[in-house]
């Protein structure tokens, strides 16, 4: 089962070995019939990067192209960062919202604002995909969607039901159901989340507890918000693994921590919402059909929601044929069709930041096989965007907070220092970057 779901996953941090990315690149840069001699760049991260070859030769085939598609193995973005400091060009490249403003000061992006049909695009979308595609305050937008997602609050009912528990609505109460589960060997471990330090992991996972709980973490002015909200979540992770609630090596588990998840050892998990999907595959789970969604636990029940992106290069080799490529990959093509964003919906789960797609009848059938629809769309309506990543300086300050969490997480250190380095380093690099 693990490898199938190894295979399956194919998540952005699985290392791709050999000459995967040469060769990659190597077959994406053959000229197609009639195509344009100079290729247009393409960076990508490591997910289903198989099916992004077979995406792109589509677009070649459909707009008589060039492409050449790069694979970056590894930590994407600093990856990606350094490709761009050191002046590589590239015409089109992936990125979570977080690093779109400090991209574009860099002057590394342009922004989409006067390119044909934008405003059209922009009015099909869900706002809070626009706000999270767009720069800060108000800004035009600088990206096209690649997906929309959310962090979801999964249970395993069957676990529950021996338990004779209901579904937790508060993290009180989720702690109170995990002993219970634990005391009468349902599970050894009930509590499982993404407390892995990367950057879709332990902190998306730690803003969506926060949200959930009312926490704002940062104000409009970009100041670190000390409040009791705040430090609650705090306290109860450091619970959780002082307790022995969640499995020992939590923080080092691949693929997220969902292979664990779907070996049917834990009952509730905080993930991103397209894994919902694979909890439910017969073919990879051994919970399938047993995971559902639930309301994020906590005084809000909010969540964190974002939209990745495909972002265009400051200087484009031709702003015509990348905007294509953008179109192509981040909404319809030519023809007014979905390639690439319905299939990444129906084969593996991805919400997209269109309305249109989202309310499409085969989307629609392909989701409500695997989760509880009603639920999912109270829990987007309630989600916050998480507004600070457009400032240049917090993918710096989000993985120090990774850091720092886990090391309060695994010590039993004290929430007061904790917070009070937190808040520090928030001060130390707003000045830092002016």
């Amino acid at each position: 089962m693990t490898t199938l779901l190894d295979r399956y996953l194919l998540s952005r941090r699985q290392v791709l070995r050999g000459t995967a990315g040469l060769a990659a690149a190597g077959m994406m840069g053959r000229r197609a019939f009639a195509a344009p001699s100079t290729p247009l760049t393409f960076v990508g991260w490591q997910y289903q990067p198989q099916i992004v070859e077979e995406n792109v030769r589509t677009f070649m085939s459909l707009y008589d192209e060039n492409v050449n598609y790069e694979l970056v193995t590894g930590d994407y973005h600093p990856i990606a960062e350094t490709k761009l400091t050191g002046g590589q060009h590239i015409d089109m490249l992936y990125s979570e919202e977080n690093y779109i403003a400090r991209w574009h000061t860099a002057e590394w992006i342009r922004d989409l604002s006067g390119l044909p049909g934008i405003e059209e695009i922009q009015a099909g979308m869900f706002p809070v995909s626009v706000e999270s595609l767009s720069l800060p305050n108000g800004g035009p937008l600088c990206g096209m969607p690649y997906y929309a997602g959310y962090n979801t609050f999964l249970y395993n009912e069957e676990h529950l039901a021996k338990a004779g528990a209901e579904v937790p609505q508060t993290w009180d109460a989720v702690l109170d159901v995990c002993r219970k589960l634990k005391a009468d060997g349902i599970s050894d471990a009930p509590f499982h989340g993404m407390w892995q330090q990367q950057w879709p992991n332990m902190s998306w996972y730690m803003f969506s507890a926060w949200y959930s709980e009312g926490a704002k973490v940062f104000d409009e002015q970009g100041n670190f918000v000390d409040e009791p909200a705040l430090r609650k979540i705090l306290e109860v992770n450091q619970t959780f693994y002082r307790e022995g609630l969640v499995t020992a090596d939590i923080m080092t588990l691949p693929g997220e921590g969902v292979p664990s998840y779907a070996s049917g050892r834990h009952t509730f998990m905080v993930v991103h919402d397209y894994n919902q999907k694979v909890a439910n595959d017969p073919a990879v789970s051994k919970i399938a059909g047993k995971a559902r969604n639930a309301l994020m636990p906590g005084a809000t029940q909010s969540t964190m929601a974002w939209t990745a992106a495909y972002l265009m290069g400051a200087n484009p080799v031709d702003e015509a044929r990348v905007w294509n490529l953008l179109q192509f990959f981040g909404g319809k093509a030519k023809d007014g069709q979905y390639y690439v964003s319905k299939r990444w919906a129906l084969e593996f789960g991805l919400g997209s930041a269109y309305k249109e797609l989202m309310a499409d009848p085969e989307v629609v059938a392909s989701f409500s096989k695997w989760k509880d629809l009603d639920v999912a769309s109270k829990q987007l309506s309630n989600a916050t965007s998480r507004a600070i990543g457009k400032t240049i300086w917090f993918p710096e300050w989000d993985m120090y907070m990774m850091q720092q969490v886990q090391e309060y997480i695994r010590s039993g250190s004290s929430t007061d220092a904790l917070v009070a380095s937190l808040a520090a380093k928030a001060e130390e690099l707003k000045v830092q970057y002016g």
